[in-house]
């Protein structure tokens, strides 16, 4: 499948991916976006590879780095947030993997429901590292969730070796 290199509008405004398919980033993503989405993912079964780049934001901004929450089946993978509002919101049926989210004004990860976090980094966020609110069809395993000032993990189920604050997560039963 052909991938489709994701460009910053040169307006500045929200980039909308409105068809299914494989994006990728082939340079750090700095948005002058405050409050707006920075990438609004308004289509099912999309992949996003920021291909080890950087997405970020004015410091103190409220935007949301992707916002995908109405849609199943995105993917996103490979690269950092820093200094947005939440740095991923999910829909359902999707994954994060191999991002590192660090120093967002929001949540780190926000998931409605049967998503699959795996092997990121989640750290220093004013938010909740990992937010599946009250769901518990999600999973996440293989994450070092630290510093996030409004927890570690709400809801989800734990697959093992995930690090929190410094000790596994959730903690061994005696």
């Amino acid at each position: 499948h052909a991938q489709t290199k994701i460009a910053k509008p040169a307006s500045g405004n929200t980039l909308v991916i409105s068809k299914s398919g494989s994006y990728f980033l082939a340079a750090n993503y700095v948005s002058p976006l405050k409050a707006a989405s920075i990438i609004s993912v308004n289509a099912n079964n999309v992949t996003i590879n920021l291909n080890g780049f950087t997405i970020s934001a004015p410091t103190g901004s409220a935007t949301t780095a992707i916002n995908a929450a109405g849609d199943s089946g995105v993917t996103i993978v490979n690269g950092t947030i820093t200094s947005t509002g939440t740095a991923i919101s999910l829909g359902s049926n999707s994954t994060v993997s191999g991002m590192q989210l660090i120093n967002n004004k929001g949540d780190g990860i926000k998931c409605t429901s049967a998503c699959l976090i795996s092997n990121n980094i989640i750290t220093g966020n004013s938010g909740i590292g990992l937010n599946f609110g009250s769901d518990t069809t999600s999973g996440y395993q293989s994450n070092i969730i630290s510093g996030n000032t409004g927890g570690t993990v709400t809801g989800g189920t734990p697959m093992g070796t995930n690090v929190c604050n410094g000790v596994a997560c959730p903690a061994p039963a005696p």
